[in-house]
C-alpha cells in the first residue's frame, strides 16, 4: 500500500474520479512532529512510507525506553528491531557481557543514558562510555555496587580517552550516590570537558568546615596539588570545580542535601557563573539570607525550584519577584511561610510561564488575584495551586485572565471549583491538555456538560441568560424542599411535608433528581447545542483529565460531555455514582485513552470492563482496585484485548479468583505489573494474595516498555 491523499475534483469535466497524490517524505515527517508517541507508532504501520517517516531521528528525541527488571525479552525484540532509538533508562538491572551485542548496536547514535539502581562493573561502565560517541545526558542515580569500591574511572588512560569521546556530553546527574566521594566526584566530571548541567540532588555533601579540616589535613600528592579525598563529598571541592568551568556551567542541581544560607551565597557570587537554572527543593536548612543573595548575583536565572523550603518567606518571595525578571519557571510548593503579601508581588514577573504554589497554607484568592490577575495574560502555560484556600471567583478570575492555560491543578480546593466555576475554565482555558480537579466534589453533571449556572462579572449574553433560567428551574425543583433551622427536618413552602430524612439521605435524593432532570435537559437538545454551551468538550485538546473523588458526576456526564480524540489519561476513582452504562459510552467516543483509573466505583459490572477494553486497544495501565462487583468475566475480557497493557491492579476486587487472574496473565506477555492483593483463590480459599512490597507506579506516557 502506498501512502496517498484523496483529492475531490470540484470540475467534473476535468476528473471523473479523485485523484490520488503521493505525499513526500518531508511532509509526512512534518505531520508526524504533531503527533504523539502512540499516534506515531500507529501512523508507522500505515504503509512502507510511512514507516520510513517514522524512523527520522527529529521525532525521537523526546522518547526514552525504559528497561527494567529481566532483559531476555527485550534483548530479543531489538536484535530484530529496526527501530530508531536515542534515549535508554535501565533501572534495577544487571549490565553485563550478554548485552554487548546490544551496545555495539545502539550505543553509537545513543544521545541520552541512564542507569538507575544498576549493578554494572567499573571495566563495563567505561566499555559503555567509549562507544557512545554522541552521549548529551549521562545519568547514574543510586549506583551503590557501581561506586562503592572507588574503583571507577581511577586509570589515567581511561579518563583522557573517554574525555576525548564524550566531547558532546552536555548534562551529569549523580543524585543520590551514598558512595559519592571528591575523588570519584573529579573523575567524572573529568570525563566531560564540555558540561553545562550538573545535578548532585540527594548526595551526602558536606558543608561543614570542620569535616573538611578533618578530611584534608593537608595531604599533598607528588605534584604539590591537595589529593582529593576518597571517603568524603565536600561542597568546597565541588565549588572549586564549579568555579574553574564558572562560564560553561548553566544549570545546578543541590536538592534534597543540607545546603545552608554560607554555602548557597559562594555558590551565587562565584565570578563569571550565570545561572540558568538552580534547583534546592527539600533544602531545609536555606531561608531569607540566602535567598535574598542568591537573587542579588544570579539575576539571569530562568528556572528556579524552591520547593519544601519552609523557612523561605514573603522576603524572599518579593526579592524573586523584583530582582529575576527573566524567570519563566517558579516552583515554591510546601513553601509555608509565604503569604498573599508576597504571592501579590508576582504581577512583575512577566516572563512567568509556570508556576507551583501547592499546598502553600497561609496564601488565598485574595493574593492570587492581585498576583496573577491583574491583567490578561495569554502567554502563561502552566499552574498547579493544589489544596490552596480558594473561592469560586477566584478561579473565574484565573480563567479570565490566564486564557492560554495549559495545565491547570485545583486539586482539593473544595469551596473554589463548583460548577459555575468550571464553567468558567471552558469558556476562557479552550487551550487546556491537562487538568486536575481531584476531590472538587462540588462539581455535578450541570457543570460538566454546560448545563449548569454561568454567573461573572460582564453581562451574561440573551443565550447565557436563557441557560440561567433553564437551570433555575432545575434547581427549584431539586431544592424545593427547605430546611427547618438546624434541625435537619426538611418541608415544602406549599405544604410544609416534613420528611424523617437526614441530611445525607437528602443530599442523596437531591443528586438522583438532579442526575434526572440534567439527562432529560441533554436529550431534550441536540449535540450542537450542547457542544457550543460552556461544557468540557470545549476542550477539544484535552490529554488529561483528574476527577478522583468527584462523586457528584454520573453516567450523564460520561454520555455527554466526554468526546475527545487526544484524550490519554483519566481518572475517575472514587466517582461512585458511575457505572457500566456511562463507562461504556466513554470507550466508545475517546478511542486514545492509555491510562483508565475506576479504583473503588462499585457501581461498575464486568458489562463496563468488557465493553471499555474491546474499544481501547492502546490501554497501556488500568486500575480497578476495590472494584466488588468484578468477577473473572472482567479478567477473560483483559486477556483477550489489552494486549498493550503494562500495568493492572485488581487489588481488593473480592469477586475476582486468584486462578482467574493467573489465565489473564497468561495471556498478556507485555504486562509488568499486576497487582491483586486480597484475592482468594476458589480452589484454596484461605490462600490469599498479599503484596509483599510498594511497586513504583510506571514513568510518564512519552517512555516505551520492553
Amino acid at each position: 500500500m502506498e501512502s496517498v491523499i484523496t483529492v475531490s475534483n470540484e470540475n467534473k469535466e476535468l476528473s471523473t474520479k479523485n485523484s490520488l497524490v503521493e505525499l513526500p517524505l518531508e511532509i509526512i515527517i512534518y505531520i508526524l512532529e504533531f503527533l504523539s508517541l502512540s499516534d506515531r507508532i500507529s501512523a508507522s504501520q500505515v504503509c512502507h512510507l510511512w514507516h520510513m517517516a517514522s524512523k527520522d531521528l527529529k521525532l525521537h528525541g523526546s522518547e526514552v525506553v525504559v528497561l527494567h527488571d529481566d532483559l531476555t525479552r527485550a534483548l530479543k525484540v531489538f536484535e530484530n528491531s529496526l527501530g530508531t532509538f536515542l534515549n535508554f533508562l535501565f533501572n534495577n538491572v544487571e549490565l553485563g557481557g550478554k548485552l554487548t551485542v546490544f551496545w555495539d548496536r545502539f550505543c553509537p547514535q545513543m544521545r541520552s543514558l541512564s542507569i538507575y539502581s544498576c549493578d554494572v562493573s567499573e571495566k563495563t561502565f567505561v566499555d559503555i562510555l567509549l562507544r557512545c560517541s554522541r552521549l548529551e545526558i549521562l545519568d547514574v542515580s543510586g549506583c551503590r555496587e557501581l561506586l562503592m569500591s572507588g574503583r571507577v574511572l581511577e586509570q589515567k588512560c581511561d579518563i583522557q580517552l573517554l574525555s576525548k569521546t564524550l566531547v558532546t556530553l552536555r548534562e551529569l546527574r549523580l543524585e543520590s550516590n551514598r558512595y559519592l566521594s571528591d575523588a570519584l566526584f573529579n573523575r567524572f566530571v573529568a570525563i566531560a570537558p564540555n558540561l553545562e548541567d550538573l545535578s548532585l540532588t540527594g548526595c551526602q555533601i558536606s558543608f561543614h568546615s570542620g569535616l573538611c579540616k578533618k578530611f584534608y589535613p593537608g595531604n599533598m600528592s607528588k605534584s604539590g596539588s591537595i589529593m582529593a579525598s576518597e571517603s568524603v563529598l565536600t561542597f568546597r571541592n565541588i565549588l572549586q570545580y564549579i568555579v574553574s568551568k564558572a562560564e560553561k556551567i548553566r544549570r545546578l542541581g543541590f536538592g534534597s542535601t543540607l545546603i545552608d544560607n554560607a554555602a548557597l551565597s559562594q555558590l551565587a557570587e562565584v565570578p563569571a557563573l550565570n545561572l540558568k537554572a538552580l534547583d534546592l527543593q527539600f533544602c531545609e536548612q536555606l531561608n531569607n539570607t540566602g535567598i535574598l543573595r542568591l537573587t542579588e548575583c544570579q539575576q539571569t536565572l530562568v528556572k528556579l525550584e524552591l520547593g519544601f523550603c519552609s523557612h523561605i518567606s514573603d522576603l524572599s518571595f518579593s526579592a524573586i519577584c523584583h530582582n529575576l525578571q527573566n524567570l519563566s519557571k517558579l516552583n515554591m510548593e510546601y513553601c509555608l511561610a509565604i503569604t498573599n503579601i508576597g504571592v501579590a508581588e508576582l504581577r512583575h514577573l512577566r516572563k512567568l510561564v509556570d508556576l507551583n504554589l501547592s499546598h502553600c497554607e497561609q496564601v488565598t484568592g485574595e493574593g492570587i488575584e492581585k498576583g496573577l490577575c491583574s491583567y490578561v495574560n495569554p502567554h502563561f502555560q502552566r499552574l498547579y495551586l493544589t489544596a490552596l484556600s480558594l473561592d469560586e471567583r477566584t478561579v473565574c478570575r484565573i480563567a479570565e485572565s490566564l486564557p492560554g492555560l495549559i495545565h491547570l491543578d485545583l486539586g482539593w480546593c473544595f469551596n473554589a471549583v463548583t460548577d459555575t466555576s468550571i464553567q468558567a475554565v471552558w469558556q476562557h482555558q479552550v487551550w487546556l491538555r491537562s487538568l486536575n480537579v481531584t476531590s472538587c466534589d462540588k462539581i455535578t453533571d450541570a457543570g460538566l456538560t454546560g448545563l449548569g449556572l454561568r454567573t461573572g462579572r460582564s453581562e451574561q449574553t440573551k443565550e447565557q441568560k436563557n441557560r440561567t433560567e433553564v437551570t433555575s428551574l432545575v434547581e427549584k425543583e431539586i431544592n424545593g424542599i427547605h430546611w427547618i433551622g438546624n434541625s435537619g427536618v426538611p418541608h415544602t413552602d406549599p405544604l410544609h411535608r416534613i420528611s424523617l430524612r437526614s441530611r445525607a439521605e437528602q443530599d442523596i435524593v437531591n443528586d438522583a433528581k438532579r442526575k434526572e432532570a440534567v439527562l432529560q435537559m441533554c436529550e431534550d437538545q441536540n449535540t450542537e447545542e450542547i457542544e457550543n454551551g460552556f461544557s468540557l468538550v470545549r476542550l477539544r485538546g484535552l490529554q488529561e483529565l483528574d476527577l478522583c473523588g468527584c462523586n457528584r458526576i454520573t453516567d450523564v456526564s460520561l454520555k455527554y460531555a466526554f468526546n475527545f480524540l487526544e484524550l490519554r489519561h483519566l481518572d475517575l476513582s472514587r466517582c461512585q455514582q458511575v457505572t457500566h452504562i456511562g463507562i461504556s459510552e466513554l470507550a466508545s467516543k475517546n478511542p486514545s485513552i492509555e491510562t483508565l483509573i475506576m479504583s473503588y466505583c462499585h457501581n461498575i459490572s464486568d458489562d463496563g470492563v468488557i465493553n471499555t477494553v474491546k474499544h481501547l486497544s492502546r490501554l497501556k495501565r488500568l486500575e480497578l482496585q476495590g472494584c466488588s462487583q468484578l468477577t473473572d468475566a472482567s479478567l477473560r475480557a483483559v486477556g483477550q484485548n489489552c494486549f498493550n497493557l503494562k500495568y493492572l491492579d485488581i487489588s481488593q476486587c473480592c469477586s475476582m479468583s486468584l486462578e482467574g487472574s493467573e489465565r489473564m496473565e497468561l495471556h498478556l506477555p507485555s504486562l509488568h505489573t499486576l497487582k491483586r492483593s486480597g484475592l482468594v483463590s476458589k480452589e484454596y480459599p484461605k490462600a490469599s494474595v498479599q503484596e509483599s512490597k510498594h511497586v513504583p507506579p510506571p514513568p510518564p506516557a512519552k517512555f516505551r516498555f520492553y
